[in-house]
């Protein structure tokens, strides 16, 4: 072959090993954009869309059950549960306030919630429910009746989160248990990270000099403090402690393609572990919430479709049940070993082939 044949076969593998190198580029980009869309692609909706009315059907009783113990967590709930009465549009019948404490201050506040409505109804077990004792509590339902139980560190209910989740246990019988779409509430911080309801936040660097920095009405709105400034690589610890001063803030990363450098990066499908008991993790996760409720985003939270779980795991921090369904189950004889999260959403849905 001449030399300049040589030439050209040269320029021709040349030019067919940039275009192998150029889809396998492609390929790659496309393979980590869907495999990690939150790294990638922040959504950023204008508004949230119209949501349809639901209308409580007039022959159920919906009641709500709230294991009460800590009045700090329920002075904050307490608004939510009245916006969600009857008498106030909502879909609570009743509430049954169950009295999971021996504290006198607590007690006492709980006194002062059921004298506030008539609709509130105050249960007070033999003795302090724990784990494996909560089963004497459900042994107390009646019959013919939607559940509503909340746990007493709910400090925020979306307005509709109610309605649908009874709705979906009405035209779902077949689901023994529905969960609430619970923020900061392993393992659906692991979807709410790939669906883009997660921002970028850190702990501010240094104690601010303003003394009424948290005076103002508007305090809880990420766009009232400035943004984070800090190394552009700074990446968060999962180890690392608080900042030494009281009442620090979370401050807004301007650029959202740090949020892998975050501590909710470390979100796992798991129901345990950091993903439960990290501090940081927890806090990021209000701080977006925050800021999506002002940017009026909530939608990025939600589900095209209920998430079916199967058999793994989900928290009962916030569902709804339909009594006849527990009561069927004999509950005061559910195993002494087991917690009532164990039977609701683990062992009672397999064994009656129930989804949840």
């Amino acid at each position: 072959m001449s030399l300049l044949g040589r030439l050209q076969e040269s320029k021709k593998r040349t030019r067919v090993a940039l275009i192998c190198c150029f889809l396998l580029y492609i390929i790659g980009l496309l393979y980590y954009t869907y495999r990690f869309p939150a790294f990638t692609y922040i959504q950023r909706p204008t508004s949230s869309p119209t949501r349809s009315s639901l209308v409580k059907p007039g022959n159920i009783t919906v009641s709500g059950i709230v294991f009460y113990g800590r009045q700090s967590r329920v002075q904050i709930m307490k608004c939510y549960i009245e916006r969600n009465m009857v008498d106030n549009g909502g879909w609570l019948d009743e509430v049954l306030w169950v009295a999971n404490t021996e504290k006198s201050d607590n007690l006492r506040y709980l006194e002062e919630i059921i004298a506030s409505n008539p609709r509130y109804k105050k249960i007070h077990p033999q003795e302090i429910a724990g784990t494996y004792t909560y089963k004497h509590i459900w042994k107390l339902l009646e019959r013919g009746k939607y559940y509503v139980k909340i746990d007493d560190d709910v400090v925020w209910i979306d307005d509709d989160a109610i309605p649908n989740l009874v709705t979906r246990k009405i035209e779902n019988p077949n689901d023994f248990v529905v969960s609430g779409n619970i923020i900061n509430n392993p393992p659906l911080g692991f979807f709410h990270m790939r669906m883009g309801a997660v921002h970028p936040y850190f702990p501010e660097r240094f104690q601010s000099l303003d003394l009424n920095i948290s005076s103002g009405t508007d305090y809880w709105k990420p766009s009232q403090h400035p943004s984070w400034d800090g190394p552009a690589k700074f990446k968060w610890d999962l180890e690392n402690d608080p900042p030494s001063w009281d009442n620090h803030r979370w401050l807004r990363v301007t650029n959202d393609r740090a949020l892998y450098q975050t501590p909710a990066a470390k979100l796992k499908y798991e129901v345990w572990g950091d993903s439960y008991k990290n501090w940081a993790i927890a806090s990021q996760m209000h701080m977006s919430l925050f800021e999506n409720m002002e940017k009026n985003q909530l939608d990025l939270y939600k589900f095209s479709k209920p998430w079916i779980m199967y058999e793994d795991r989900i928290r009962i921090n916030f569902m709804c049940i339909y009594s006849d369904d527990i009561l069927n189950t004999d509950p005061e004889n559910w195993p002494d070993d087991k917690g009532d999260e164990d039977m609701l959403v683990l062992d009672l849905p397999e064994k009656l082939r129930r989804r949840k």
